[in-house]
């Protein structure tokens, strides 16, 4: 997530910078005298007078620079195809700090735009300040004039001669001091700014949205965090197979060979890991989940069938009796299964079917009903004594048990069996939903033997010829039928 939005974000920045119009920026320093508020004779005049807050007089000419007379003075004079209110949304005009200057910025498309235009409205303010200044001298000037003729008052004579001298001149408390230069490069779009900056935004964005989707959407997204979170062993990475639909179970004959060699290593982790009782030949292990369409029962079916091949006796259950899928996915159909074993004294011999495909040494106890009320056999006592009776006739007893933390009908076997194995898939199971099934777990007093990741990146092509791939790998068994009264119909 991080990386994609770094990559996001910093491509962003690219088109940017190579697409964005340049914009150069000029300034124009205006420096202010207001005129002294003890000059009698200027009292009247439209000049920026001093006030006992300094800040404020600057402030008062800045607003007077950037104001729509000057800027449609500054359009006709450079003849400028802007309108007035662009003019001004393309100029500012700041004081500069503790300071009796103003800054007039100007932003242009060009450098000689950019200049002219911040020298432009400098002078136009100017200019504007002066007419105004010009016409008010112009209409008391001969006022004051008559009454000096009358009464020759050197106060008058002295206020005549003053305004003939402001008449003669610019606005005194407005003057430019540097004059814009002509820029030698843009302010926008910086290069090395923008690219770092998109670097910086996805990296922020990435962190936030990564956490954002670990609260939204908090599944397995890698093995690190069964690390992080159990003290368990991942005992085999199943790798995803393509073009096959998560939520059906896979038949092993059609696995490919890197998940068949998967199976084969949970077999052997199994065999190093599982806790055989010393008064017990053989080992029961629940296989079970936090959901459904994990892999669980692809699991299940794997394994049985990889420790068949490996020279095992096994009997494989299906426990799962809400939502049986063995019989479909194998093509097999039984006469006899679990509910027979449990509720009509079926001999477990009886029940147990075997096919030509996977050999004598792999039985297995189907669900022969579906659904209701016979979801709770696995709490009657038969249960314990139906799992003691496979053990005495296989060497492993793998049991398909249901996601334990949407159903608790098969939460009693857990605590017959010798190990529980837990199937996960990436980017499918949610950890809220696996720590309850750690809980459920754990206050029964259950310690999972490990785990079976599913779904882990496939191996590249340089590692196929590890894999058996003119027969998916399968390891051949044989042997006489170990079963009474097996069933070998097959699909």
């Amino acid at each position: 997530m991080i990386v994609a939005t770094v990559a996001l974000t910093t491509g962003v920045a690219i088109a940017y910078v190579a697409t964005a119009d340049p914009v150069y920026e000029a300034e124009t320093d205006v420096i202010i005298f207001p005129a002294p508020v003890s000059d009698q004779n200027l009292i009247n005049l439209p000049l920026i007078r001093a006030s006992s807050d300094p800040t404020r007089d600057v402030e008062t000419a800045s607003r007077l620079i950037t104001n729509a007379e000057v800027a449609a003075q500054v359009k006709s004079d450079l003849d400028s195809p802007l309108s007035t209110e662009e003019l001004l949304a393309d100029v500012t005009a700041e004081p500069v700090a503790q300071s009796n200057i103003v800054t007039v910025t100007a932003q242009a498309s060009t450098p000689e735009q950019a200049q002219a235009l911040a020298n432009g409205f400098a002078r136009a303010a100017i200019e504007e300040r002066t007419r105004a200044l010009h016409e008010y001298i112009d209409d008391t000037l001969p006022g004051i004039q008559a009454q000096l003729d009358e009464n020759p008052d050197p106060s008058l004579q002295a206020a005549v001669a003053q305004l003939r001298v402001l008449r003669e001149s610019d606005d005194p408390t407005m003057r430019v001091q540097t004059p814009a230069s002509l820029p030698t490069s843009p302010v926008s779009p910086r290069k090395k700014l923008s690219i770092i900056a998109g670097l910086l935004a996805g990296l922020i964005l990435g962190v936030i949205a990564a956490f954002a989707l670990q609260i939204l959407d908090p599944r397995l997204r890698r093995e690190e965090q069964l690390r992080r979170l159990y003290r368990l062993p991942i005992l085999a990475r199943i790798p995803r197979e393509s073009g096959r639909h998560a939520s059906s179970p896979l038949n092993p004959r059609g696995l490919s060979p890197a998940a068949a060699e998967a199976y084969r290593t949970l077999r052997g982790t199994l065999a190093a890991s599982t806790r055989r009782s010393p008064d017990r030949q053989s080992t029961a292990i629940l296989v079970t989940g936090s959901s459904p369409a994990e892999g669980k029962t692809t699991t299940a079916i794997s394994l049985a069938t990889a420790l068949a091949a490996s020279g095992q006796k096994v009997i494989l259950i299906e426990a799962d009796l809400r939502r049986p899928s063995i019989s479909r996915t194998l093509g097999v159909r039984a006469n006899h299964g679990v509910v027979s074993a449990l509720l009509e004294s079926t001999a477990i011999e009886d029940a147990l079917i075997t096919t030509d495909a996977y050999g004598p040494k792999l039985g297995m106890l189907l669900a022969d009903h579906e659904g209701g009320w016979i979801t709770e056999l696995f709490a009657l006592p038969s249960a314990r004594q139906l799992i003691d009776e496979a053990r005495s006739l296989a060497d492993y007893v793998i049991i398909d048990s249901p996601p334990l933390t949407d159903v608790i009908d098969a939460l009693p076997l857990a605590s017959y069996v010798d190990d529980v194995l837990l199937v996960v898939r990436l980017n499918r199971t949610r950890l809220p939903k696996l720590a309850r099934l750690g809980e459920l777990l754990a206050e029964n007093g259950i310690r999972p033997v490990g785990f079976a990741v599913v779904g882990t990146p496939r191996p590249t092509r340089s590692d196929y010829h590890y894999y058996d791939t003119t027969g998916n790998g399968r390891e051949q068994g044989g042997g006489r039928r170990l079963f009474r009264r097996p069933t070998t119909k097959t699909s």
